[in-house]
């Protein structure tokens, strides 16, 4: 049960949700007093945090033994939503396991108009964890580069609540993904990190080497022949590892493209071990685009996926040679 379910619960069920300490929760609505209202308020955890602005959802965690506290069991996870009121425990969370914050470090909820981040808290075994953690992420594009902020959230009982203060300094973003040109001008490494929305990232393809393979002087024959209805079978094929074209009598992706599974061979969307895919929308300049999977993919899965371009009995073999990292630093270099 969430807190924006909470006039339906009062409703249907007739029930009172109750947060820590706040009297008045909307209108003339008043909460009966908090089992955590008398807690005694120990003195707050700081912890600094230094993370880079983030385009993508994702958590840095932090055991508590990391912030070097220690919680009963029966402690409930809290996060203050103005100066006198604490949302405590799953019936006040506004995230799936914690609290979303605005840039005061307060709790909001999502629809907020300055959420910033979201603090959650995972129990052993829960999403994996091995032992109690505190996730902290961004909302994707919220946080400005080069400032501090200061997040507040805690551990209660009916005898003591746990304060902790988190200072999380934003430094400057990193790109999530990146390419690389071999001298060949036909050969692409890329760089991503762990992708589960399908974002692409557009990779310009070198329009000379390509006419040189193909002994043209122009591109135009090439963007001619790619909008053939056959165009799959006769000018743009994958082009596997055995040397030989793709199977299929079709794209497998949108536009012109095709989806390659972990060795390498084209697949279907969803087909066994898929994992990438690479489209072009066939204009000029030639702007290829390279995705993954929204599964299968971990730090340190590679790909080597081809494409053939095929023009009056001469192809020129694109090759994408994709690596999944942690981290898009600029000390990458070629595959």
């Amino acid at each position: 049960m969430k807190i924006f379910d909470f006039f339906i619960s009062l409703a249907v069920a007739g029930t009172l949700l109750v947060s820590c300490e706040r009297d008045d929760i909307y209108g003339d609505f008043k909460a009966p007093k908090s089992p955590y209202a008398g807690a005694e308020i120990l003195s707050p955890v700081t912890k600094e945090l230094k993370v880079r602005a983030d385009q993508k959802y994702r958590t840095t965690n932090l055991t508590l033994s990391e912030l070097g506290i220690n919680v009963a069991d029966d402690a409930v996870f809290y996060a203050p939503y103005d100066d006198k009121t604490d949302w405590c425990g799953e019936d006040w969370y506004t995230s799936e396991h914690g609290f979303y914050m605005d840039t005061e470090g307060m709790a909001c909820q999502r629809s907020a108009e300055d959420v910033t981040f979201f603090v959650e808290y995972y129990p052993a075994g829960v999403n994996g964890v091995k032992e109690p953690t505190v996730a902290v992420g961004q909302i994707p594009d919220a946080c400005e580069q080069g400032k501090t902020y200061v997040l507040e959230f805690g551990f209660a009982t009916e005898q003591s609540k746990q304060p902790v203060k988190l200072s999380v300094k934003i430094a400057e973003a990193l790109p999530w993904a990146k390419s690389m040109q071999h001298p060949d001008g036909l050969t692409y490494t890329v760089y991503q990190e762990v992708n589960t929305d399908y974002t692409a990232l557009e990779i310009p393809v070198n329009e000379k080497a390509v006419m040189n393979a193909l002994g043209l002087d122009s591109i135009k024959p090439l963007l001619d022949a790619m909008q053939s209805d056959t165009a799959y079978d006769t000018t743009m094929r994958g082009y596997e590892p055995d040397g030989t074209y793709d199977d299929y009598s079709k794209y497998t992706a949108n536009v012109a493209g095709y989806w390659f599974n972990q060795d390498g061979y084209v697949c279907e969307w969803k087909g066994e071990k898929w994992g990438a895919y690479i489209e072009w929308d066939r204009n000029s300049p030639m702007i290829f685009r390279l995705g993954q999977a929204v599964e299968n993919n971990v730090v340190g899965s590679r790909y080597d996926m081809k494409i053939a371009l095929i023009h009056d009995g001469k192809e020129a073999i694109l090759t994408f040679k994709l690596k999944i990292v942690s981290e898009v630093t600029d000390d990458l270099g070629l595959l």
